[in-house]
């Protein structure tokens, strides 16, 4: 047998001269489409990240404030998948502290999520992080009316014994008229000179004198930290929530009011703090 009739079917394969005359027919089910919905549903599944870890019935995340620890819990793989916003998490730190959501700070890693509309995932938030709460001394709108009317009833009020006092000293000490004139003039008090004003550079240098103060107890709690655990997390704790009340909340209360110089200042003194905070949290965990 030769070798083209051994392999003749093959050939014809591959050779247009060796097809059969049939004609092939195309039909709709020799086709798929892909929808708009089946993008959308790919583009989903790409963006969500797999759960990480061992299967949880929520996320955890904990929430610090004056030394209490919160832990507040959320639907499980919602911080992975981008569906807790930092709103939730506001709220949830308001109902465990009592305190109005408006004047509530969160801190994570030294950085203030002040948008409520992030994600925690996008603030690098993950299972079991642990949040620093800070409630704000703000006085709520509904108060600023009633705290002007105590003020004008103090006020009011102290002067009515003012006057009281000096009649009964012009009815106890008719004979010395000459003497009540003297006494008015020292009761009158000379205006005081309006305040000097403060720049915005002048309360960054006052924030920047704060911060060097605490440096040398973070170099030596770095250097040398206490060798029982429970001094060494207490120290950790007291450095931390000092520099994020005395430095970084400071400094977001300062408005560079437009000067670049300021806005610059500021943005560097929030990034040593940053880093102060950042070597803190290292060495607790080593």
């Amino acid at each position: 047998m030769s070798w083209s009739s051994r392999f003749g079917s093959w050939s014809g394969r591959f050779s247009p001269f060796g097809r059969s005359g049939a004609s092939a027919q195309v039909k709709d089910s020799d086709y798929s489409y892909i929808t708009q919905d089946d993008l959308s549903k790919a583009e989903q599944t790409d963006a969500s990240p797999t759960p990480s870890g061992p299967p949880r019935d929520t996320d955890v995340l904990v929430l610090k404030s004056k030394r209490i620890s919160y832990p507040v819990h959320f639907p499980a793989y919602s911080i992975e998948k981008g569906e807790l916003k930092i709103k939730s998490v506001r709220e949830q730190a308001a109902k465990k502290t009592g305190a109005d959501a408006r004047h509530i700070k969160l801190f994570f890693r030294g950085k203030n999520m002040k948008e409520d509309a992030n994600s925690c995932r996008a603030e690098g938030l993950r299972h079991n992080s642990e949040i620093m709460c800070v409630v704000g001394d703000a006085v709520p709108d509904s108060m600023s009316s009633s705290d002007s009317e105590d003020e004008e009833a103090t006020a009011d009020g102290a002067d009515a014994p003012k006057r009281k006092r000096v009649r009964h000293k012009n009815k106890k000490k008719k004979s010395k008229k000459s003497a009540t004139p003297q006494n008015d003039t020292s009761r009158t008090q000379s205006p005081r000179p309006p305040p000097a004003p403060v720049t915005p550079l002048d309360k960054l240098n006052a924030v920047n004198s704060t911060l060097q103060g605490l440096l040398p107890q973070c170099v030596q709690f770095l250097a040398n930290p206490p060798a029982d655990q429970a001094k060494k997390d207490f120290e950790h704790k007291r450095l931390s929530e000092t520099i994020l009340a005395q430095v970084l909340l400071k400094l977001d209360a300062v408005d560079p009011e437009g000067d670049p110089e300021a806005r610059a200042r500021r943005k560097e003194l929030v990034k040593e703090a940053q880093n102060v905070l950042n070597s803190l949290d290292e060495k607790i965990k080593s």
